[in-house]
């Protein structure tokens, strides 16, 4: 591939990448703002608790595709098994799977985390009073950086170690999206 066809395509990429950020961002913004204000603190604690969960398992899947060793993949499909061209899929588009996975949704994931525990500080202080209001702030931005990296490092070493595992599920994932919804793979 010739280094004009090289920049074409990152530059795509790029563009698809930024506008669906941009896109997915908003949408999932406004959705667990929404969702927020109108649940109690014990709900809101588990939707935000959700939130960065989907971030850590969306970077584990990221990293597994990058590291996952393709020849396994192939070997299953010389034997003609149906998930292997889900799973060559995901390893041969590794770094797009892995910006997508790790940098969209992992990254939103983080951004949402903090607007989500902004949006329950506001409910804490609005139900105790100003005077707790910095506490509750830093031990807000405090707990959700410390779930979210210790999280992501404990998935990291799991997408190294058990990448075939992981881009197996991710496969099975995508290949039900694939039936309900008959897109392309």
């Amino acid at each position: 591939m010739n280094k004009n066809k090289i920049t074409k395509y990152n530059h795509r990429w790029v563009l698809i990448v930024t506008v669906s950020t941009v896109i997915l961002a908003s949408f999932f913004s406004f959705i667990s703002d929404s969702v927020l204000r109108n649940l109690n603190i014990y709900f809101a604690f588990l939707t935000l608790a959700a939130i960065i969960f989907v971030g850590v398992i969306f970077d584990i899947i990221g990293v597994a595709a990058a590291v996952a060793d393709e020849s396994v993949f192939h070997a299953m499909a010389s034997k003609k098994v149906e998930i292997s061209k889900y799973c060559l899929f995901i390893t041969k588009n590794a770094a797009r799977v892995s910006s997508f996975c790790s940098d969209v949704i992992g990254d939103i994931a983080g951004i949402v985390s903090g607007a989500a525990g902004t949006v329950i500080i506001i409910n804490l202080i609005n139900d105790y009073g100003l005077l707790y209001g910095s506490f509750f702030t830093i031990l807000m931005s405090s707990g959700i950086a410390g779930l979210t990296v210790g999280g992501k490092a404990m998935g990291k070493d799991l997408a190294i170690n058990k990448s075939k595992e992981i881009v197996l599920a991710a496969a099975k994932i995508i290949r039900q999206f694939h039936k309900l919804f008959n897109f392309k793979v």
